[in-house]
C-alpha cells in the first residue's frame, strides 16, 4: 500500500437504492450491500458519509422540466418509468436522486484530504440534460464535471462500462474535458452511442476518445484499451473522474462483454498509478452491474487502487477481437491533440 488516502462515500440508504428494471433491481441492490460487506474487512479505508445536494445543484446540468417531473412521480404511491421502459420511479425517489448527486459534492469537498475517493452507487451517465434514460433519473458525473471545471481544475473523464456514456459525451463534448469511454459497441448496442469518429468540437476538439469493443471481447481487449491512459498522463489533469462500472463482467445478467474481476483490478491499478505520476486527485463511481460477478469486480478495482493485485478468475481472451481493439486504439494515438496546444 502507498499510504495515500482512500475515502469510499458510503450511507446505508444506499442498499436499497436503484433505479434499474423491477426484473434486475434487488440483482442491482444486492451488489452494493456485498461490495459494503468485502469493502469493510480493509482497515486503511475511510468510509465517507454524503450530504444531499439541492435542487439548486442539479439545475447546473439538468433542465427544470426534468427535476419537476421526477419530483412529481416521486411523490405517487406506485411503480412506474421515467422513460421508455427502463428507469424506475417510487415513492419518494427525488431524496433518494439528491442523496445520489450529493454522494458527488461530497467527494469533490473531501478530496481535499484524499488521494482516491470511490462512490460504489453512482455513475449514472445516461441522463441527459433534460431526459432519464438507462437507470439514470440524474447525470451525477456531469454535475461533477461541471462543479469541477468552474473550480478551474483541469479534467479527464475516463468511462469504462459496457455502455457508452452518451450523456456525459452529449454535455461535454465541445467542452475541454479529455474524455475516454471504453465500451461494448457494434452500432445499435443501447445506448446506440458511441461512434469512434466523433473526436470532438470546439475547445473539445480531439478531446473525445470512444473504444467500442466488440460484443464478447475479454480481458486482453480490455488491456489494449487501457493503453489510452497514456493520452491521460500527457493530458496532465488536476482532476481524474473515473466510471468504473463492472457491466461488463462476463456473468453479468445484462451481458455483452466478456471480462473478469481482473479487469477492473488492472484498471484500479493502471489509475493509482497514473494519479500517483501526474500528481491527480481521483473522484471514480462503482457504475453499472447486475450479475454475481459484481461486488468481486468493484472489490477489485479499489484493491487495485491500494496496488493490491486480484486474480480469482481465468484470464478471457478472443484474438481477433482483441487486434481489432489495437488498431482502433493505435488511430487514435495518431491524432491526439487535446490540450496540446492550450
Amino acid at each position: 500500500m502507498s499510504g495515500r488516502l482512500l475515502g469510499i462515500v458510503w450511507s446505508e440508504r444506499f442498499r436499497e437504492i436503484s433505479f434499474s428494471h423491477p426484473m434486475i433491481r434487488d440483482v442491482s441492490k444486492q451488489r452494493i450491500s456485498k461490495f459494503k460487506e468485502m469493502v469493510s474487512k480493509i482497515e486503511d479505508v475511510i468510509f465517507i458519509s454524503p450530504e444531499p445536494s439541492s435542487y439548486n445543484d442539479l439545475l447546473e446540468v439538468h433542465e427544470e422540466s426534468l427535476l419537476n417531473k421526477i419530483k412529481e412521480v416521486s411523490s405517487l404511491d406506485h411503480i412506474g418509468f421515467l422513460d421508455s421502459g427502463d428507469t424506475v420511479h417510487y415513492p419518494g425517489m427525488f431524496d433518494d436522486v439528491l442523496l445520489v448527486s450529493g454522494s458527488t459534492l461530497t467527494a469533490i469537498s473531501m478530496s481535499k484530504f484524499f488521494e482516491y475517493v470511490y462512490i460504489p452507487l453512482g455513475g449514472f451517465h445516461h441522463a441527459t440534460r433534460s431526459k432519464s434514460m438507462g437507470f439514470c433519473p440524474i447525470n451525477d458525473v456531469n454535475l461533477g464535471l461541471s462543479r469541477l471545471l468552474k473550480r478551474g481544475e483541469k479534467v479527464a473523464l475516463v468511462d469504462v462500462d459496457a455502455h457508452h456514456g452518451n450523456g456525459i459525451e452529449e454535455m461535454f463534448y465541445s467542452r475541454f474535458v479529455l474524455k475516454i469511454n471504453v465500451f461494448a459497441y457494434d452500432g445499435s448496442f443501447f445506448p446506440g452511442t458511441g461512434d469512434p469518429s466523433r473526436r470532438g468540437e470546439g475547445e473539445g476538439s480531439w478531446c473525445n476518445y470512444n473504444v467500442g469493443m466488440p460484443l464478447g471481447a475479454g480481458d486482453d481487449s480490455f488491456e489494449e484499451a487501457l493503453r489510452l491512459l497514456k493520452l491521460v498522463e500527457d493530458f496532465k489533469p488536476t482532476y481524474l473522474i473515473v466510471v468504473a462500472g463492472v457491466d461488463g463482467h462476463k456473468d453479468d445478467g445484462l451481458r455483452s462483454l466478456s471480462l473478469t474481476s481482473r479487469s477492473y483490478n488492472s484498471l484500479g491499478i493502471k489509475i493509482g498509478n497514473l494519479a500517483r505520476r501526474i500528481g491527480a486527485k481521483v473522484i471514480s463511481y462503482g457504475g453499472g452491474g447486475y450479475g454475481p460477478g459484481s461486488a468481486l469486480s468493484m472489490f477489485s478495482f479499489v484493491q487495485g487502487l491500494r496496488e493490491v493485485k486480484v486474480e480469482e478468475e481465468v484470464k478471457t481472451e478472443d484474438e481477433e477481437k482483441r487486434k481489432y481493439v489495437k488498431k482502433l486504439v493505435d488511430s487514435f494515438f495518431e491524432s491526439f491533440t487535446c490540450g496540446l496546444k492550450q
